[in-house]
């Protein structure tokens, strides 16, 4: 059984929570003149993209222009490499490898310390994400040997945590706790509670692999204790963990209990762990059915697969087929589990062979002189992206707003353009700070990534405006994608980012038949709905016929 979607992996809800993990980073820390200053800026900003990859993004381009108008090399190298970290987060491997290599060549040549332990910590997390768990413990091995005595405690925490990682992934589990431990003690000496529940999650998930369930029962209690005394909710990654090592000891009715909270009402769950919700609903399905209570464990599997197929997550997906299976052997229907038990095998087999082709090509591509001078695709692609959300800028919409009205001439489809204004955006900035609405500002993007039909297009135009287009589609049917994302947006569970202030979007949708408007015209039918929604009472949509949805 695996699980690397949970295991090790970085509680995405944490990043949202006011007060935690926020960068710190201001525009006078970023454009100071003093690059000693700079460099210890670069000591926070080093560490961020592990605990907060939307905060990074736009910190870390900023930095890389103040480097690169430093003229300074080694600051341009160092910040390129977060720049990587942040990159293959995102899933751009290849890309990322490919820097993370060069600066490692160019600290080897200058013998720069910093940028050696750093480039070889960075090379450690892409060969373990390629799965050559090897190689990625000898560049955890170098990076933790050459990171100079004097780095902060969080850095070292850092090296330490991904050589414990490493040592684990090739069976050394004793090496592994000792590193772990380490982990453990800077960060209470430290007072980093973050960081001691992502070691005693990844330490608890090395003991359930093991088949230890007492000693990671026990882990598992300890980051229950550590959440309640500092009033720390745990990400589902957390729940999963202790639900999959409560099923090991032979108590699915506490897994389910366990992962209640996050499964209760789709409406009320935690942003942040949208990705990881496949992920639990397995897991419950699995406790469900060892209860004997197949048709609810059923209903939960079903789930489970729409998700998956709506993330794209094929991995899961091969998953899903173990436990369909099991299912209709729990309900003695022995044919249909024969039957998804072949088809399980053969897309596991599949997968496995798909991962192979994708490791080499990834390598071929990272170490391929040719295909680095290929970095210029991906600024291009930036440049085409809003740093803070990853959706769509205004230079990608107009365009393409164009070419589909274009269309539209020719083929005679509908167009709905959808304006969504955040309402009294102004008081979550003036009263929480803006960081916490550049926290809400990304979680309403993954918000309408997760509702909007894959096909629409979705933009960040403006500081809290959005616009989504969808193709194709009539005013009928735009008037329910937009209440969707308007009700998604209210609907959500927004007390860990903002406390009891609410956050709702009024929505304007308007369209258009036959090219009989350009992307101006409409935009401005959009827009006119949207003040009306604004001014009769918000948290509405108002559509092109003037028909109205009001939310309660």
């Amino acid at each position: 059984m695996s699980k690397s979607i949970n295991k090790h992996s970085i509680p995405i809800h944490q990043d949202n929570q006011p007060g935690k993990e926020q960068s710190g980073l201001s525009d006078m820390d970023l454009m100071s003149h003093s690059k000693e200053a700079f460099s210890k800026m670069l000591d926070t900003l080093e560490l961020l993209p592990y605990r907060n990859v939307n905060a990074s993004v736009s910190a870390t381009q900023r930095a890389l222009q103040v480097a690169q108008q430093s003229g300074d090399e080694a600051l341009i190298i160092r910040t390129r490499l977060i720049q990587a970290d942040i990159m293959a987060r995102q899933g751009k491997v290849a890309e990322a490898g490919r820097i993370i290599r060069q600066a490692n060549e160019w600290a080897e040549t200058h013998q720069h310390n910093h940028l050696l332990a750093r480039s070889h910590r960075l090379l450690a997390s892409f060969f373990r994400r390629l799965g050559d768990n090897e190689s990625a413990l000898q560049h955890a091995v170098i990076s933790s040997q050459l990171l100079p005595d004097d780095a902060i405690p969080p850095l070292r925490a850092d090296h330490l945590m991904m050589l414990a990682l490493t040592l684990d992934e090739v069976g050394a589990y004793d090496d592994s706790t000792k590193h772990f431990d380490e982990v453990l003690n800077i960060a209470k000496a430290t007072d980093d509670t973050l960081l001691s529940l992502f070691a005693l999650n990844n330490m608890a998930y090395t003991r359930f692999e093991m088949g230890d369930g007492e000693a990671a029962y026990r882990l598992a209690n300890e980051l229950r204790d550590i959440a309640a005394r500092t009033n720390m909710q745990l990400s589902a990654s957390h729940l999963d963990t202790i639900a999959s090592i409560e099923i090991l000891l032979g108590h699915p009715e506490k897994a389910e209990a366990t992962l209640v909270p996050m499964l209760r009402d789709p409406l009320s769950r935690k942003l942040g762990d949208l990705n990881v919700l496949p992920e639990c609903l397995l897991t419950t399905a699995e406790a469900q059915r060892l209860q004997g209570k197949l048709k609810q464990a059923q209903k939960t599997l079903n789930e489970a697969r729409h998700m998956c197929r709506e993330q794209g997550l094929t991995g899961l997906m091969v998953r899903v087929r173990l436990q369909q299976s099991e299912m209709y052997a729990a309900a003695g229907d022995y044919r249909r589990a024969y039957e998804e038990h072949k088809l399980y095998h053969q897309e596991n087999e599949a997968k496995r062979s798909a991962e192979r082709e994708a490791r080499a090509r990834i390598l071929q591509m990272t170490f391929d002189a040719e295909e680095a001078r290929k970095d210029s695709e991906y600024f291009k692609e930036m440049a085409l992206r809003d740093p803070l959300t990853g959706l769509h800028n205004r230079r990608f919409m107009d365009p393409y707003l164009d070419d589909l009205l274009a269309q539209s001439l020719i083929n005679g489809q509908p167009v709905t353009a959808v304006l969504i204004d955040l309402d009294h955006f102004k008081e979550i900035n003036d009263t929480l700070s803006h960081q916490v609405g550049d926290t809400v500002l990304v979680n309403v993007a993954k918000i309408m990534s997760m509702t909007a039909p894959s096909s629409s297009a979705l933009a960040r135009i403006g500081g809290e405006e959005f616009l989504a287009v969808f193709k194709d589609t009539d005013a009928e049917c735009g008037m329910l994608h937009a209440t969707r994302l308007c009700q998604a947006i209210s609907s959500a569970d927004w007390s860990p980012i903002t406390g009891k202030m609410t956050v709702t979007a009024s929505l304007g949708v308007g369209t258009t038949t036959g090219g009989n408007l350009n992307r101006m015209e409409l935009i401005a039918i959009a827009d006119r709905l949207l003040y009306e929604a604004k001014r009769t009472g918000r948290n509405r949509v108002i559509g092109y016929c003037n028909t109205t949805n009001t939310l309660e």
